[in-house]
């Protein structure tokens, strides 16, 4: 059972901040609840206001800019992403990828921006987030600030954002000409064992530049960029594209995974060695296809 608690529901991005301090602090903004409510109930947290910014315009929508960059607000559910015309036009990798998260109730319910703050190791988005060089926006009564995805998320389920801050909106860039992006998770109960996000720019014939991300295996998602190094000059053919992996894999194989419930820290190094190849390939189909 959850202990009573106050609820509010403001109707703006000030009627938020005024709620917040009204509180004193004993609050919590959400807008799905699935993993706050969860964590609630099993007792790890308990907070005597709920603040519900479902109704809050300024955190809602998704919109696409003239050259394809996207902005998602917070409050953006993933069943809405994996639907947007935005999305499947400018980031099909990601409505792909939302399509699979977690099932259709989370899907429903759950937004972005909750994923994202309530930074879980296991999180799909933010590998996939962190491989295309997304940005979040944060506002708060000090003001509006923007940063990386590796600078929000600093440890499991912990971020850098302030208290009384609000994730307000993702921006992912536009891909560049001959760019793809992929991604690629094995699951067993419904969050990924192992996940890789990748990017890819393909230059007469040839993998010029890459980022590797990584989820699943350490604390946080991670940048890997000795494997983005290793694929940097490989054919875009899939024939080469398996010959040359190997660099990129071997450093898959010094990461310090830990350990759980899904495998040991060697399977789940080998997994993300197998994922790796697979979001490469779709990578560079998505990076030819766009030239």
């Amino acid at each position: 059972m959850i202990p009573r608690f106050a609820h509010r529901r403001p109707r703006s991005l000030a009627d938020a901040f005024a709620a917040f301090d009204a509180a004193g602090g004993d609050c919590a903004w959400y807008a799905g609840g699935t993993e706050l409510l969860a964590v609630m109930k099993m007792g790890f947290a308990q907070f005597g206001t709920l603040i519900d910014l479902k109704s809050v315009p300024e955190l809602g929508g998704i919109s696409a800019d003239a050259d394809g960059a996207l902005r998602i607000g917070a409050t953006v559910t993933h069943r809405e992403i994996e639907r947007s015309p935005h999305v499947l036009r400018h980031l099909p990798g990601l409505a792909a990828l939302e399509r699979e998260v977690a099932n259709i109730r989370v899907r429903n319910t759950g937004t972005l921006g909750g994923n994202l703050a309530f930074a879980e190791p296991h999180s799909d988005p933010a590998t996939f987030l962190l491989a295309c060089d997304a940005r979040v926006e944060l506002a708060g009564p000090a003001g509006a600030r923007e940063m990386a995805i590796d600078e929000l998320i600093v440890g499991p389920l912990t971020t850098s954002r302030e208290a009384d801050e609000l994730l307000v909106a993702i921006r992912v860039p536009a891909p560049a000409a001959g760019e793809g992006r992929a991604y690629a998770k094995l699951a067993f109960f419904e969050r990924p064992a192992a996940s890789v996000g990748v990017r890819v720019r393909v230059v007469d014939g040839a993998i010029a530049d890459a980022t590797v991300a990584v989820g699943s295996l350490t604390d946080l998602p991670i940048v890997l960029p000795a494997a983005g190094a290793a694929l940097a000059g490989l054919p875009a053919e899939p024939a080469a594209l398996d010959a040359g992996l190997g660099a990129a894999i071997a450093v898959l194989g010094e990461i310090d995974a830990i350990p759980d419930h899904n495998g040991s820290a060697d399977y789940k190094r080998h997994l993300a060695g197998i994922l790796l190849g697979r979001a490469v390939t779709q990578a560079v189909e998505e990076a030819r296809a766009h030239a």
